[in-house]
């Protein structure tokens, strides 16, 4: 269905969405990544420096999904049936963008169990080698009300996804019906027509639901900075980052496509 959307939707945007994301991706690997790592070094360490590229970065985050937004509201098929996404990226797309369950399962990454700690202590260690002790223990022992704070989160995007669903299933039904609906009355009708009429008819209901979407990828990410220390929002950033922008990496795509063969 939202091929068919993707097909015949009449509205056009000024600006392709992927010219914005191209732009935000290379502005994320180059500066603001950058920053956020030099401020998270052990021979830099400050903690009001830390906190300010944290908010940058996070800032940065917001301010694409409010660029969503806005080019939802514009032309919302652009993100619904993306095609200038590249096919690693593809698997991990929900409505337009990567699923909201992304970011709880980072940030479960960080909560190692002891034995898991044990077994990866060289890697760790590498790793944090040259960042503040701050950093390096950020996520060691986390209190119990971090812990119940990750659980009322996972549990509301629980609730939240599955209703999302179901509406854009129930728009994909109402889509599917008019189209035979209407090409049943119209004796005659060109396919193209009748299934351009359907489309339009279903712009506005796929454009709320892409934004409640996004909206609730934005409050997962917001809840999540919210509910960390510095520190522990200044390694998740840094994972999310990392895990966003490795997707445009020509050497792992190519060897990716290669299997996909």
């Amino acid at each position: 269905m939202m091929k068919a959307v993707a097909l015949f939707s009449r509205r056009k945007t000024s600006r392709p969405f992927k010219d914005y994301h191209t732009e935000w991706i290379k502005t994320l690997e180059t500066t603001l990544l950058p920053l956020l790592r030099n401020s998270m070094s052990a021979s830099t360490s400050s903690p009001a420096l830390l906190s300010i590229h944290v908010e940058t970065l996070h800032h940065h985050f917001q301010l694409y999904y409010q660029a969503l937004d806005l080019a939802a509201s514009n032309d919302v098929v652009q993100l619904l049936y993306p095609e200038w996404r590249n096919s690693l990226e593809k698997p991990f797309l929900w409505l337009g963008d990567f699923h909201p369950n992304l970011f709880t399962k980072l940030l479960r990454s960080f909560l190692c169990d002891d034995e898991e700690e044990e077994e990866e202590n060289e890697e760790k260690t590498f790793h944090f080698r040259d960042k503040s002790w701050e950093i390096a223990a950020a996520w060691k022992n986390p209190c119990k009300a971090l812990m119940s704070r990750i659980e009322q989160i996972e549990c509301g995007l629980r609730l939240m996804v599955p209703a999302i669903v179901a509406r854009a299933r129930v728009a994909q039904v109402g889509f599917t019906e008019r189209v035979t609906t209407e090409w049943g009355r119209k004796e005659g009708a060109k396919p193209t027509a009748v299934v351009r009429e359907a489309a339009e008819a279903q712009i506005e209901e796929l454009t709320c639901i892409f934004l409640d979407a996004n909206r609730l990828r934005r409050s997962i990410l917001t809840e999540i900075i919210g509910a960390t220390t510095v520190y522990q929002a200044a390694l998740f950033l840094e994972g999310l980052s990392q895990f966003v922008i490795g997707f445009r990496d020509s050497d792992l795509l190519d060897e990716f496509e290669q299997m996909a063969l």
